[in-house]
Parts: structure tokens; sequence; C-alpha cells
């Protein structure tokens, strides 16, 4: 691959590698409905949040065991999930081809590293991700662009080289401040929606041609 082409791929996690968004929307709804949150649609707002953040912004009242609590149920119910049945379709041939390919890999995410551990474990992706920026790596999660400014860094690349796919509108926002060309995953929000927003957009990865011209 020629100096200046694309030479990294960078991936979400939720919304882009594995569909968690209707157990997430359940768990955060029931939380906002305990803690009596008067925040319409708070699961969509949250949605690319650390759960520090999330934490410091929207339960700041809450005495410490209360926090803990939150951050234990989320912990509980990440570990439980079946990652195998709810993956985004054509997304592990893709990653199999870019890796294949010679491009660079990796994945930011605001998850903490015990699920993504879970996740790329039962996803045989383990060995697969050159770089993996979790929640643990940084200190401001998106839509700061800390997670793709390490991601880069770490890989030794340049921003116009990489190709970040992602669903949430704080992760849109986060590799666009990092000066990367972002992909939109139709999964959270509409197609229509994202195409303003980005410089392309997806469904799911089962389109390979279409695929394959992001990454000219």
């Amino acid at each position: 691959m020629a100096k200046g082409k694309i030479t990294t791929v960078l991936f979400g996690l939720d919304g882009v590698v594995v569909d968690t968004e209707h157990d997430y929307d359940k768990f955060w709804s029931k939380v906002a409905e305990d803690h009596e949150l008067k925040i319409n649609n708070f699961s969509s707002i949250i949605k690319g949040m650390t759960l520090n953040s999330i934490i410091e912004l929207y339960f700041t009242i809450s005495s410490p065991e209360e926090k803990q609590a939150i951050r234990n149920a989320a912990s509980e119910m990440e570990q439980s999930l079946d990652y195998k049945k709810i993956t985004i379709p054509g997304v592990l041939d893709f990653i199999k081809y870019v890796k294949d390919s010679g491009y660079k890999v990796g994945l930011v995410t605001s998850s903490p590293a015990g699920k993504v551990n879970v996740v790329l474990d039962q996803l045989s992706l383990v060995d697969t991700f050159d770089t993996v920026i979790t929640s643990d790596s940084i200190k401001k999660g998106k839509p700061d662009p800390m997670g793709y400014v390490l991601a880069k860094t770490n890989l030794g690349v340049l921003s116009a080289e990489c190709v970040v796919f992602e669903d949430s509108f704080t992760g849109i926002k986060a590799a666009t401040y990092a000066f990367m060309r972002v992909i939109g995953v139709a999964t959270t929000l509409g197609e229509d929606f994202l195409k303003d927003y980005t410089f392309g957009t997806i469904t799911d990865f089962t389109d390979t041609e279409k695929l394959k011209k992001y990454l000219d």
C-alpha cells in the first residue's frame, strides 16, 4: 500500500461488531427509571459514552454505594450476553479480509477491558487486533478523540491513513475530531441521518464491494 493511502481500519465495538443495542436500552431504561431520572430517551443519549462518564454526568447525587451497584449491574449484564448470537452480519468476514489484506486493524471502544475480553474470546478475535483501546486505556471517552488518537499512535500511522467504522453519534464525532475517514454503520441511527456526518454509510458488512471502495 502506497504512502498516503488507507493503511489502517479501526472498528467501534457495540453497534459495529456486536448488536447490543436492545440489551443496553433495556438495562439503562431500567436504571434511569429506578433512579427517577426525568430524561427522555436516556439510553440513546448516553450511547457510546464510557460507564464512568455516564455516572459522573447523570448520577452525581447518587451515593458511592449506588454508583458501585450500577457498575456491578452493568458488568454482570455485559458478561452474561452471548455475543456470538448478536454479531453484526458480515463483520467477522470483513475483519478477516482487512487483516489478511495487510491492513493494520484496531478496536476503539468505550467499553471496559473486562467486557471486551469476553467479546473477543467468544468471537475468536483475541489475537486479531493490532491495538485494542478500551475505557481503561483512556481518561476521556467518546466524543473526545483520545481513543482514536491513541490507536493511531500505537499503530504508528497518520489520521489520513485511517478508516473508522462507527455507529453512535458520539463515536462518529470522536473519529471526526481525530481527522479520520468515518463510515457510519446504520445499526443505531438511520442512514439518512448518518450520511450528513460521515464519508459513507453501510447497514452491515455484507456488501464487500462497497466496503472495498471505502478503503480506496
